[in-house]
């Protein structure tokens, strides 16, 4: 496997972003990676002039509640969007986790992109994610596994590939999803709150072989 280096953006409400960043760090690094986390986002708009091969978001930006006081941004900027859509229709590879499809609720262009948006989720519980029998390069090897975690219902694009599902009250809905968008490639994980996710093997496994696929075009 080819060494790449990833930029990780990391920011918002709600999350443990230091710890996903810390976590990351442990499982990308050790494959052979290199990560930068920011939570500066105005990176995105320098990634023509940098050498990176993979965008990572683990972001939950989102509208502040009446009388927090937090400055925070509440979601991507216009040119911040339009240059990550830039560089992934010319060849490069984004990788959103969980939270991520937050950020497109109030921005269709990033919507676009990642290919679904957020809606809601219950309180956590322990659910098993499916992998479909048509298997990818993503989901190789990784069989179902349980996850207590937030379950994420979302709004998700048609033209979308799915990946792994989740089955709530009946209804599966979807938990990873690939795309393509001009030369580039997209990967969404919708698992990820906390680390007793970020542990486990299946789970990380994913995340290298989404990394691998996204950046191997």
């Amino acid at each position: 496997m080819c060494a790449k280096r990833i930029l990780l953006i990391v920011g918002g409400l709600y999350h443990d972003f230091e710890g996903f960043a810390g976590a990351m760090r442990l499982l990308l690094e050790g494959a052979g990676h290199s990560l930068d986390a920011t939570y500066d986002l105005d990176l995105l708009t320098q990634l023509d002039r940098s050498d990176y091969d993979l965008v990572m978001s683990y972001t939950s930006l989102s509208p502040h509640r009446e009388g927090e006081e937090d400055t925070t941004p509440e979601t991507l900027t216009d040119d911040q969007v339009r240059n990550l859509s830039h560089w992934v229709e010319t060849g490069g590879g984004l990788l959103a986790v969980h939270s991520a499809t937050v950020s497109a609720i109030p921005n269709v262009p990033m919507r676009r992109l990642m290919g679904g948006v957020f809606v809601s989720h219950p309180p956590q519980f322990t659910f098993m994610v499916y992998p479909m029998h048509q298997r990818h390069p993503i989901t190789e090897g990784v069989e179902a596994f349980a996850v207590t975690d937030e379950f994420y219902i979302q709004d998700y694009d048609e033209s979308d590939c799915i990946h792994m599902v989740a089955f709530d009250r009946g209804v599966a809905y979807p938990m990873v999803w690939t795309r393509e968008q001009g030369h580039g490639r997209i990967a969404y994980v919708a698992m990820g709150h906390g680390p007793d996710v970020w542990r486990q093997p299946p789970y990380q496994r994913l995340i290298l072989q989404s990394v691998t696929w996204l950046t191997s075009h």
